[in-house]
This record gives structure tokens, sequence and C-alpha cells, in this order.
């Protein structure tokens, strides 16, 4: 059975679509079936970090000229599928003009899990709450919330806690560009008490990444980084059902 994982954002700028790739590239690498949806028709991301070519995308779908099954296309590793947002911005125009039916969304993630066997499906999301999004997050068996290790990102929260609480769904935090000497063990127990979820990971800054500019997946250009262990502590996490909240 499909494990349906959604990686959302209160606010943008946290890392939401590079963490999510790398953890669809290494879930897959260990030998899963992995698919990914980018629901983010607005500012779409992962076509580029997966380096995908031209073709169907999400926007095709909910317009009706394609199956979402033909949206899909392999990516980095045997076993890994990615559906992109759009291509272009037509089809963007064109949704927001003329709408679409949003019954067709949890439709096409079912349909995508049963045609490639998926064991997981990841989604990601724009930042904030918007059709997709929660939709998106409607879906999950797991959501997985990601927010800065700073004030910042623990104010203002209180619509994505309110929606997540309302959801049948496990959750789990994961703070993101902490920086060099954080207490990380402050930095979880004040950001569990905001979000009443536990944190299933604390990632570090890395100029490495930065340096990347986006070209290329984390995991697939360090494979050896300390950063990719991190990503793994988060998948361990994700999949130890007791490591997250129903609360």
């Amino acid at each position: 059975m499909t494990r349906t994982i959604v990686v959302h954002s209160h606010r943008g700028g946290t890392g939401k679509s590079s963490v999510l790739a790398n953890l669809a590239l290494l879930i897959a690498a260990g030998g899963r079936r992995v698919g990914v949806v980018d629901t983010d028709i607005q500012s779409p991301t992962l076509d580029l970090l997966f380096r995908l070519g031209p073709g169907p995308s999400l926007a095709d779908y909910l317009l009706g000229r394609c199956e979402i099954e033909a949206a899909a296309q392999p990516a980095g590793v045997p076993g890994l599928y990615v559906v992109p947002a759009r291509t272009g911005t037509a089809a963007l125009r064109e949704l927001m003009s003329g709408g679409y039916d949003v019954g067709l969304l949890p439709e096409g993630f079912d349909r995508l899990a049963e045609h490639y066997a998926l064991d997981v499906l990841l989604l990601d999301t724009h930042a904030g709450l918007n059709n997709e999004s929660v939709t998106a997050m409607a879906s999950a068996d797991v959501l997985v919330i990601m927010a800065r290790a700073d004030r910042i990102d623990l104010s203002g929260v209180e619509e994505t806690i309110a929606l997540a609480g309302r959801l049948a769904c496990r959750r789990t935090l994961v703070l993101s560009m902490a920086p060099a000497g954080i207490d990380r063990d402050a930095a979880r127990r004040r950001s569990e008490e905001v979000y009443g979820a536990p944190v299933a990971g604390i990632l570090p800054y890395s100029p490495e990444m930065a340096s990347l500019h986006g070209e290329r997946i984390f995991a697939e250009a360090h494979p050896d980084h300390p950063l990719v262990g991190e990503f793994r502590t988060i998948i361990s996490a994700l999949d130890a059902r007791d490591e997250v909240s129903r609360a």
C-alpha cells in the first residue's frame, strides 16, 4: 500500500523542495518505488532539480490534456518517477482564468500510485495555503512541516497548525538552515512546543548546498556529506510510525 508523504511550509525559503528531492532520491536508491508530484503550480521547482525534459505536466492533467500517468518521468534512479507541476506559463494562465476540478488531484494521486505500484508518494506544495496545498495535505498519511530554525518561522503558523490538527494524518517537523553552534536540544523543544509535533530532523546550513545553485540534488552531488546522513535520519523517522504525531 502506498504511503503518501506531503512536505509543506508556512513560509517560502525553507528549502522544502530541495529536502523533498533528496528524500525521494534516497528512498528510491534504497530499493523502494517512489513517485513525486510537484503541486506547486505557481512556482514549480522539481522539474529543475530533477533536470526533467519537456513533456506533459500536472497542469496538463488538470486541464484534461493527458492522463497523470503520462506526465510522470523517470528521474535519477530506477523506480523514481516525477510529475512536474507545469512547463511554461500558458497552463498557469489557463488554470487561473478557467479553474479546474479540485477532485482531480486526489484521483490523480491514487491513479499514479496504482499505475506505478508505488511504495511512497511524495507531494511538494506551495508555501502557505491554497487549493493545491490543502488538497495535497488532505491526502497525506504523514505531513512533514518544514521551518527554518529561527524565531521568525516559529511565529504566525496558526493557520498551518489549525489545518494540520483537523487532518487524519500523522505529522512531523523538520528544521532547516540551522546555524553552526545552535543549541539543538533547545531548538527541538521550542519547535515542538510551537508546532505540537515531534522534530524528525534538524538540517544545518550547508555552503555546499548553496553552491549547487539548485542545479543538482545534494545527495547526488555529495553522497558522503554529513548532511546526507541527516536526510537519512529523517527517512528513518518517517518510517518509524511512533516518531510522528496525530495530536
